[in-house]
């Protein structure tokens, strides 16, 4: 009866696209301290894609700053300079170093807020990945 949940070949989980939301605003201390605001994680083997930020209250204070990144790499998926934390609105499809290239190992995703004297801020990030599934070397289906 064409039930994709019980599909043999493929549960529609395995495959395709997955996405992490989180919204922060200027006064979440994980945010502004350390790495930043932990808005989730991605395993090994995951391609980042993109990442959508919308600014929906503007950023204030001495150069507002709102980095997207791993431990390794602050701002691999979004700098700040392209999210434009003191400037309301959408920011689509925002890349950086680690975008497009699969994860070598686990890694915790954290947006991280700068700068001083802010009294307002909030912003949703949505980072857009692929899962990793599929097993090399075995052909489709039967991986």
């Amino acid at each position: 009866m064409g039930d994709y949940w019980t599909n043999s070949v493929r549960h529609p989980e395995d495959t395709g696209i997955g996405y992490v939301r989180r919204t922060l605003t200027f006064d979440m201390a994980a945010a502004t301290t350390g790495l930043g605001l932990p808005i989730g994680a991605m395993e090994g083997g995951t391609m980042p894609l993109y990442v959508h930020v919308y600014i929906e209250t503007a950023f204030n204070g001495t150069t507002p700053t709102l980095d997207i990144g791993t431990t390794d790499n602050a701002s691999g998926f979004a700098a700040s300079a392209s999210v434009a934390p003191g400037t309301t609105g959408f920011k689509g499809n925002l890349s950086g170093a680690l975008t497009g290239i699969p994860l070598a190992g686990h890694r915790v995703v954290y947006a991280k807020v700068g700068g001083t004297g802010a009294t307002t801020g909030k912003a949703t990030i949505v980072l857009t990945f692929a899962n990793k599934r599929e097993v090399e070397g075995i052909p489709f289906p039967a991986n």
